[in-house]
């Protein structure tokens, strides 16, 4: 009986803390219940900044200077360029800082370039292929380029036995395609490798800002050689992090937008599934793409968090805000609403993105 007793008394204390925890919620002022539900996505933003800062110190930012970092093991191996080379011209035009170098290598047609260097105390000249040869520089988590066991710093050599030029041409062969598989072979580790990537109809953004769907297959290309990098100092780090998030969040709303437009399918929406792909996906890719989709994770959420819809903190900032206004709290009956309105909602959209991811992973079985 004392155990009952002792049980029954737990019971109520924890109810009670509860009403309590609840009852000073309700009753704090506009302002502290406003901070209190902004805390959870700002959390999730602050957080993103730290990722994308700490991704700033890993991998360093450039020098500004004309001086070669990283350069793609397949050219380097073909053309006589050394990483801490100094690019002196581009066909005999002054390089001052490294961006000079792209604005003068503006005719993909060219074969070669000459470049002048300087080594050590040697100057010399050389010849480079046109800069942005169809180099891997980026995948996207569950793509065609992922499914088929693309690495960053592969380099496609053939589509269907044809010669690529440059990146361009490559896309090119992709969005003409028509889904079809394409055979091509790649340079990976000096050694020559062939594959069969199927591309997909996925939303691209131009220039303007519109989208449109194209055949893709999920890569960013990159040029033959990097500039030179530097550790930034953590306020810089911090500054380029904040700039980061503040990317993602762009590019969130733009999402929303052309979905709202029809300008993007919501079948590539994913969901649960589709994360826990592109977790793992990211972290075949390295360290550095594993903590980048970390970070846009964090934000992802925080943004979504922040949407207006009733049970997301966004609802309830809504209310908030309908609070403020109209000097009064909505009723129990509207909140109650609201809350399963929201639910219903948020499963709905939990539903359909699982489908997405479930779809998706049928074609690349199939496949």
């Amino acid at each position: 009986m004392g155990d009952d007793n002792l049980a029954s008394i737990r019971t109520e204390v924890n109810n009670s803390l509860c009403v309590s925890d609840k009852a000073k919620f309700d009753t704090a002022p506009l302002i502290s219940r406003f901070l209190t539900v902004v805390a959870g996505p700002l959390a999730n933003f602050l957080f993103s900044v730290f990722i994308f800062s700490l991704i700033f110190l890993i991998q360093g930012i450039s020098v500004g200077e004309p001086v070669v970092g990283k350069i793609n093991d397949f050219y380097e191996a073909k053309y006589d360029l050394k990483v801490n080379d100094k690019i002196l011209k581009v066909e005999d035009k002054e390089v001052i800082l490294f961006s000079d170098i792209f604005s003068y290598i503006n005719n993909p047609d060219s074969e070669l370039t000459k470049f002048t260097i300087k080594r050590g105390s040697l100057e010399k000249e050389i010849e480079l292929p046109y800069l942005f040869q169809p180099i891997v520089e980026a995948i996207e988590p569950l793509s065609a380029a992922s499914l088929a066991g693309l690495e960053i710093g592969d380099v496609f050599l053939t589509v269907e036995g044809e010669k690529l030029l440059d990146f361009n041409d490559l896309r090119k062969k992709i969005i003409n395609s028509e889904g079809k598989v394409m055979n091509v072979t790649i340079f990976r580790d000096g050694k020559t490798l062939q594959k069969s990537i199927q591309p997909v109809l996925g939303p691209i953004e131009d220039s303007y800002g519109n989208f449109d769907t194209i055949y893709r297959i999920g890569v960013a290309g990159g040029p033959i050689f990097y500039p030179h990098t530097k550790t930034p100092s953590v306020w810089q780090a911090l500054i380029l992090g904040i700039k980061a998030t503040k990317g993602v969040i762009v590019a969130s709303f733009k999402g929303i937008k052309g979905i709202v437009s029809g300008q993007v399918d919501p079948k590539h929406l994913s969901g649960p599934i589709g994360i826990a792909h592109a977790v793992s996906d990211s972290i075949k890719s390295g360290l550095v793409a594993f903590l980048s989709l970390v970070a846009i994770i964090s934000t992802g959420i925080g943004f979504v968090n922040l949407l207006p819809i009733p049970i997301l903190d966004g609802g309830h900032l809504l209310l908030l805000i309908y609070e403020c206004f109209s000097r009064e709290k909505p009723t129990e009956g509207v909140i109650r609403f609201s809350m399963l309105f929201g639910l219903v909602l948020l499963v709905s959209l939990l539903m359909f993105t699982t489908f997405n991811d479930i779809s998706r992973l049928v074609l690349f079985l199939s496949f």
